[in-house]
């Protein structure tokens, strides 16, 4: 999860409290969460559901509320529903959604997706349980859509290592320089452990700091 800034002001169309999907609400929330779930942050998800961050449960308020609606893949989704409500907001700055946990990838003895809370207070925490369940699921059916999940963060992380590996080798070549910010930008699929892997090296670090956030 990284920061998105909601555009405001919200679809005139919310107004009238008939359907939250009216309008241009779903070409707002794809916009303003750069087409990705802002829960697991794949890129395009093949399927899409408008999330309300805090269940609605028939109020009239949170249902048409703006700012309470997201836009999410179904797996993160289906997962999320009423099971997790005070965790981070990641439309609100102070929330520091990026940097109140790590997010990393394993890859010895085994591959392992792994949530690492750095802040230690409830919504923190919440949000580091439900990230471990979206990327490990706890049903079959769930365990299988993780693994695909993982699949394609994996392959993402592995391209994104690749580059800054031939950035080390030779930092004059500024194509690997530009390269590397596309992947650090907020457009870019799982964006949150690529900047936790720029964080985690002094050297890339003091290159790239400037386009960690």
């Amino acid at each position: 999860m990284i920061y998105f800034k909601k555009s405001q002001p919200a679809p005139n169309c919310l107004n009238k409290n008939i359907d939250y999907r009216c309008g241009d609400v779903l070409e707002r929330l794809s916009k303003d969460f750069k087409d990705k779930c802002y829960i697991c942050e794949e890129k395009q998800p093949t399927t899409i559901n408008i999330e309300h961050f805090i269940p609605h449960k028939e109020n009239i308020q949170l249902k048409f509320n703006w700012d309470n609606l997201f836009f999410a893949c179904g797996h993160c989704n289906n997962i999320k529903l009423d099971n997790y409500i005070n965790i981070l907001n990641c439309t609100k700055k102070e929330d520091e959604v990026e940097t109140k946990i790590k997010y990393l990838i394993k890859s010895f003895p085994k591959i392992e997706v792994l949530i690492e809370v750095i802040k230690n207070d409830e919504k923190t925490i919440n949000t580091a349980e439900l990230l471990e369940n979206i990327y490990d699921g706890k049903t079959e059916n769930k365990r299988l859509q993780s693994k695909y999940k993982r699949n394609k963060l994996i392959k993402e992380i592995n391209e994104f290592t690749d580059l800054t590996s031939k950035f080390e080798k030779n930092r004059s070549e500024e194509y690997l320089k530009n390269l590397i910010i596309e992947h650090l930008d907020s457009a870019s699929a799982f964006t949150a452990f690529k900047r936790w892997i720029i964080r985690d090296n002094s050297r890339l670090y003091e290159d790239f700091k400037e386009f960690l956030k």
